[in-house]
Parts: C-alpha cells; structure tokens; sequence
C-alpha cells in the first residue's frame, strides 16, 4: 500500500511544479510586455532610488517597481495571478501617494500601466486558469 501512495504524492507534486512554472512563464510574458511599453511604463522599470527621491520612502512603505516584479515571477514567488496584480496595483498606490501633489503626470501612468496589466491578464485568462488549477492540492 505504501508503494502505491509515494508515486501518487510525487505525481502531485510534480504537478503543482508544472503549474508554478506554467504560471510563472505567463506572467514573464505580462510583465514583459508592460517593460516593452515604455510610453507608460519608463518610470516603474527600476526601484526609487533614495538620491532621486529622499523622501520618499518617509512616505511610500511598500515600494514596487516591474523589475522586482519580474524577479519574483522569475524565482516564483507567485501563487496565483492575484498575488502578481497585487504588486502591480501596489506601484499605482505608490505612484499616487508620493506624486498625487508633486507630480500630477505620474499617477495617471501608473493607472494606465495597471489597465494594461488587467488586460494582459485578461487576454491569458484560460492559460492562468489551467497553471493555477495544475497548483491546487
């Protein structure tokens, strides 16, 4: 009997490993398109720096940008497209808190960088669905 339930634990398994790579490949794939759109995205491509923007972290807790995004996607620290979006939204978030008063230009980017976002991931729904549901225990 024992013989039979190590295989079925390791099929699972692997399974779930097949999804989080089947996952993470897509959400390369929307983050690297929202890089390529440098139109909206030029300003979230890389971390605030400090010397840039010294106040800013007095005001932004949770900074985001889509080169973490990517790092993460790429050591697959995302469970399900939720979790991506999340970080995507926090860069608007961020966008509006520290710039809303400074910067009028900036936060309406950040909207539109998340608009994209929702449509990419809209466009891959089926895909997500499979890779996500390839994860469930």
């Amino acid at each position: 009997m024992n013989e039979r339930r190590v295989p079925e634990r390791h099929r699972a398994s692997k399974r779930r490993r097949g999804g989080e790579v089947e996952l993470s490949n897509i959400l390369e794939k929307v983050v690297d398109q929202l890089r390529r759109n440098t139109a909206i995205s030029y300003l979230f491509l890389k971390p605030v720096l400090k010397k840039d923007a010294p106040d800013y972290f007095n005001i932004v807790k949770r900074p985001m940008d889509l080169g973490t995004i990517r790092d993460k996607v790429r050591k697959m620290e995302y469970k399900n497209r939720k979790a991506f979006r999340h970080d995507v939204a926090q860069i608007a978030v961020n966008a509006h808190a520290y710039n809303d008063n400074r910067h009028r230009g900036i936060p309406p980017l950040a909207d539109e960088l998340l608009k994209m976002c929702d449509q990419l991931l809209e466009e891959h729904a089926g895909l997500l669905d499979d890779a996500e549901g390839a994860m469930e225990y």
